[in-house]
């Protein structure tokens, strides 16, 4: 195996080739107090779960056909998986009932302890960009997400929010631009801003009805159901003017 991940390859062989000592271990100084001994097994199984999502993840970057747009993601799960795995098996030596047994598995397998390193932050702010960023490497890890195009669907009404929210992203910058100089008010409310740019001549029309048309459908989004006070009727939908209670 060659390319970037390559090293990869080499670390879930070390920690297989670790769990499957360790697992011996256990066996040879427990026997059938093992499964009495469920904390111990459960971070056995731990790592053996962490190996399994790391193979997974390489599995689907390969048949994938190695998309370079895919590789900060494989480059996160398997770090995390690996340094988890590492963790759950130094868990175990830590808590083994023999305690000769669990210091020797900690000097044959982590002599100089984990090594393994977690993701970092800036790994994972540049995933959290890409995701919020519409394309084919998004459309490929979600193409199993039901999407309806129904208007009452929520997950296509957040889907569709989200593309009209990112596609005005461009004039949202304008705006800040434009307050920041002055031409248009720092705060109040969307379409007096709006009409302020306008006659300032920041936004066209057209720009203003796009905004407008994304605010509408990312309110219509964040919306949660409502219904009257006895529960018989859902008014989530229903725009109505607030009621003042008489206190006289």
């Amino acid at each position: 195996m060659s390319g970037p991940t390559k090293g990869y390859y080499k670390d879930l062989t070390r920690i297989s080739r670790a769990l499957a000592i360790s697992s011996d271990v256990a066996m040879g100084t427990l026997g059938g107090d093992l499964k009495r001994k469920e904390m111990i097994s459960a971070r056995l199984g731990d790592a053996l779960s962490f190996l399994y999502m790391a193979s997974a993840v390489l599995k689907k970057y390969e048949d994938d056909g190695r998309q370079q747009s895919d590789l900060d993601y494989v480059h996160y799960a398997v770090q995390h998986c690996t340094y988890n795995a590492a963790k759950a098996l130094q868990e175990a030596y830590t808590n083994f009932p023999n305690k000769a047994a669990g210091r020797l598995l900690k000097v044959l397998v982590f002599p100089l302890g984990n090594h393994f390193k977690k993701p970092e932050d800036k790994l994972s702010v540049k995933l959290a960009e890409s995701l919020m960023t519409p394309g084919a490497h998004r459309d490929r890890l979600t193409h199993l997400c039901y999407i309806s195009d129904k208007e009452d669907d929520p997950i296509g009404l957040m889907e569709r929010a989200f593309i009209k929210m990112y596609e005005i992203k461009g004039l949202e910058r304008k705006l800040v631009q434009a307050a920041k100089e002055g031409k248009v008010a720092r705060k109040g409310l969307l379409t007096d801003r709006l009409q302020q740019a306008l006659e300032a001549g920041v936004f066209t029309q057209a720009e203003v009805d796009k905004i407008l048309a994304a605010d509408a459908i990312r309110s219509k989004a964040v919306q949660v159901d409502h219904f009257s006070h006895d529960f018989s009727e859902v008014l989530t939908d229903k725009q109505s003017a607030p009621k003042l209670n008489s206190v006289a």
